[in-house]
């Protein structure tokens, strides 16, 4: 899990309740909105200093990802979910989770009944 360190920040009188308002439209904090405009302009600077992806530090991050994905809070989900810094697939992991996991024999059904549609 990520840690969390405290920042005193300045900012203008009239921004300041705007973005508090903005944030809760949103249903964040403010310090989750920051953080969030921060990780958008670091990706986007890092998508225009750097046009590759490299690839090992992209499969470690989601290894590292799906390691933790059991005792991630929905808080950090969305923050991953939105962090245009990671690969899509890291992103996107434990997204679609069913209510109780398939037995064998249901998958092997709904493959049966993909392919008996596909194939008639």
């Amino acid at each position: 899990m990520q840690t969390k360190t405290k920042l005193t920040v300045t900012i203008d009188s009239e921004v300041l309740p705007r973005a508090k308002a903005f944030a809760r439209e949103r249903g964040v904090s403010l310090s989750s909105l920051i953080e969030e405009s921060l990780r958008e302009a670091l990706a986007d600077h890092r998508l225009t200093s750097a046009d590759r992806v490299d690839w090992d530090t992209a499969e470690a991050r989601t290894a590292a990802i799906v390691a933790r994905l059991d005792e991630e809070t929905p808080e950090e989900s969305w923050a991953r979910l939105n962090d245009q810094t990671l690969p899509i697939g890291a992103r996107l992991l434990g997204q679609a989770k069913p209510e109780t996991p398939l037995t064998d024999e249901e998958l092997d059904d709904l493959r049966y009944e993909y392919l008996r549609e596909k194939y008639g």
